[in-house]
């Protein structure tokens, strides 16, 4: 026989689960990522904090801090998905700040069963099955959304993909408050690109041989030649981050950081170089940029750390 005690214990663990969006106190939650304030703080603070501290000579993202603000205001409703599309180089950031993006808005970051990472050519890799990717990836994120609106849809390689796969999204980050049946305006797209790297480094590197600085360049400057060449209509994008390329002064930051995470705060300035001299640098008329970003650091840090700074290895494991 069930005492008094155990029926409403039983009682209120069903209660619970049933109504699995709504308390934070719920038991299921306890042991379980739920759909709540909990799980999805959205600490617009610690994602401006950290682009402010951990991404260098990128000042146009500071857009995605304005824009995620905007658009989980509790205030007001959002008219549609916000739709954020990031350009540049490989190694630029593009990646680092999509990361940190889930990191600040998700208590379990980029593992949290929110934040969905697509991959053009491991996802989307053959031409011939458009039609099925459409299907399959209209019926992911409908279910996603339908259990919790606050989801991040990440799609990295976008220039990669098969002409037409992303078409089957469009309805959803529309101008719609419902798209068969279920709610897109709380969600949130990034599309990362290697689309308009050439012309991102080509103005820049104009601005840079008439002395200008790197902060005088503005979004306006560039967003009219994305528009030509997206897989997205321009209309359906709310913000276009064109991200940099990386000049010496920025990839010895990167390095840096690479060792301030393995607790090596004060690096010898040799090993700083010996990073640095495993870099292409581009293009051949200035040799101005990184050709790869910080995209390849991190493994030359890690040799480096191994060999000559056992102590603080031992250090970071206690």
């Amino acid at each position: 026989m069930f005492s008094i005690e155990k029926i409403l214990i039983l009682l209120l663990i069903n209660i619970s689960i049933k109504n699995v969006h709504c308390f934070s106190y719920n038991p299921y939650c306890w042991v379980k990522e739920c759909c709540n304030n909990d799980y999805i703080p959205g600490d617009i603070n610690t994602l401006r904090q950290t682009l402010n501290e951990r991404v260098y000579g990128q000042h146009l993202v500071q857009t995605v801090v304005e824009a995620i603000t905007a658009h989980w205001n509790p205030k007001y409703k959002a008219p549609k998905a916000l739709t954020l599309s990031f350009h540049g180089w490989p190694g630029s950031g593009k990646n680092y700040v999509s990361k940190f993006i889930a990191e600040s808005l998700y208590k379990l970051g980029t593992k949290s069963r929110f934040v969905h990472h697509f991959i053009g050519r491991i996802h989307f890799p053959l031409i011939g099955e458009t039609s099925k990717y459409k299907e399959e990836l209209y019926s992911w994120l409908k279910s996603n959304v339908t259990y919790c609106p606050r989801q991040l849809f990440i799609f990295d390689e976008v220039d990669k993909m098969p002409p037409g796969v992303l078409d089957g999204i469009k309805p959803m980050i529309d101008y719609r408050d419902m798209v068969d049946g279920a709610d897109y305006t709380k969600a949130i797209f990034i599309f990362l690109s290697n689309t308009g790297s050439y012309l991102i480094n080509e103005y820049y590197e104009k601005m840079w041989n008439k002395g200008k600085n790197r902060e005088e360049l503005q979004l306006s400057d560039l967003k009219r030649g994305f528009y030509r060449s997206d897989n997205i209509k321009s209309n359906l994008i709310d913000h276009y981050i064109p991200f940099l390329p990386m000049q010496e002064k920025h990839v010895i930051e990167c390095i840096k950081d690479e060792f301030r995470q393995r607790d090596v705060l004060f690096p010898n300035p040799i090993h700083i170089r010996q990073v640095l001299d495993f870099i292409e640098w581009g293009p051949d008329s200035s040799k101005l940029f990184s050709k790869t970003g910080c995209k390849r650091i991190s493994s030359k840090v890690m040799i480096l750390v191994a060999k000559h700074y056992p102590d603080d290895n031992k250090k970071s494991e206690l």
